[in-house]
């Protein structure tokens, strides 16, 4: 039984999971203190938890969507799908044979090999959450993504099972190709330095600003590490409704995607602009309610393919 409920737990909240325990205490030191900071500004006019967990958010029923959403995906986690899923090692192992290694002695350490597996992990990232936006065939599913009307961590959580496949699968493809390349070219029998089996570099973006990405505290960068690294506010401006702002943004944890292939907006001002869908067409995810979440996206695709 033990063994059961261990299991159960390491798939809702291993390392891998933003809302981790670890990784919401991290975040609850981070937002007092960047509360203390607006109380000087004179910007926070209640108590620390009012301020921080406000009532509105937490009983909307996107809110409730989210937790539905966030249950059924890491209970797919559970159920061995991802894993089943992945290509990372038979890419790697063909992509390895292919270029018949040329080295047998690793030019790199653990630590880099971690650094340049989180690379291109975020990079993929990004060109996969701009196909989500720009390809009308896939957009009804992260439509769904975009249909929570107030934002929380668990929000991250608000995916359709099949935007979870799609993303597996590239994502996956992305970093077996990658992992066969360091293993023939720089480091042929160098694991990535990883902790409870999360690469470093993932759990470090995990434990600094991740979980603020979605949620109402509008914290902002300077500009010049706006353009480095996505801060919370510049990730609200990528769920904003206001047109300025659309195609925006796609980075999940670097920036630099963004600035370098022109989708990068700085923030500005000290409000959160509004969020949700405004199409007609999303009027039915903008319901939060399961069915219509679930099936929606679907028959907005089979449309599309007539």
């Amino acid at each position: 039984m033990w063994d059961t409920l261990d299991y159960l737990y390491q798939a809702l909240f291993s390392a891998h999971v933003l809302i981790a325990p670890e990784y919401i205490v991290a975040t609850l030191i981070v937002v007092w203190l960047y509360y203390r900071l607006e109380l000087r500004r004179g910007r926070a006019t209640r108590g620390f938890w009012a301020w921080a967990t406000p009532a509105r958010i937490w009983r909307h029923a996107s809110t409730r969507l989210d937790m539905q959403l966030f249950v059924i995906g890491r209970g797919m986690v559970a159920l061995g799908i991802f894993g089943r899923l992945s290509l990372i090692t038979v890419i790697a192992v063909a992509v390895s044979r292919a270029l018949s290694p040329t080295t047998s002695a690793a030019l790199i350490g653990p630590v880099a090999v971690a650094f340049l597996m989180w690379l291109a992990s975020d990079m993929t990232s990004y060109w996969m959450h701009r196909a989500f936006h720009q390809l009308r065939m896939i957009w009804p599913l992260h439509a769904v993504h975009h249909s929570a009307e107030v934002m929380t961590p668990i929000t991250a959580y608000r995916q359709h099972p099949l935007a979870l496949v799609l993303s597996a699968v590239v994502q996956t493809a992305a970093l077996g190709l990658v992992q066969g390349l360091i293993a023939a070219f720089l480091a042929p029998d160098t694991a990535a330095a990883t902790f409870a089996g999360v690469n470093l570099f993932a759990m470090a973006a995990n434990f600094a600003m991740a979980n603020l990405h979605h949620s109402h505290i509008w914290m902002r960068y300077p500009a010049w590490l706006e353009r480095v690294v996505i801060s919370p506010a510049q990730h609200q401006i990528h769920h904003s409704t206001l047109p300025a702002h659309y195609n925006s943004n796609y980075g999940q944890t670097l920036a630099l995607w963004d600035w370098a292939f022109g989708t990068l907006i700085l923030s500005a001002g000290h409000e959160q602009p509004p969020i949700g869908l405004t199409d007609p067409e999303d009027a039915p995810l903008m319901q939060h309610d399961l069915a219509s979440t679930f099936l929606s996206p679907l028959k907005r695709i089979v449309r599309l393919r007539k």
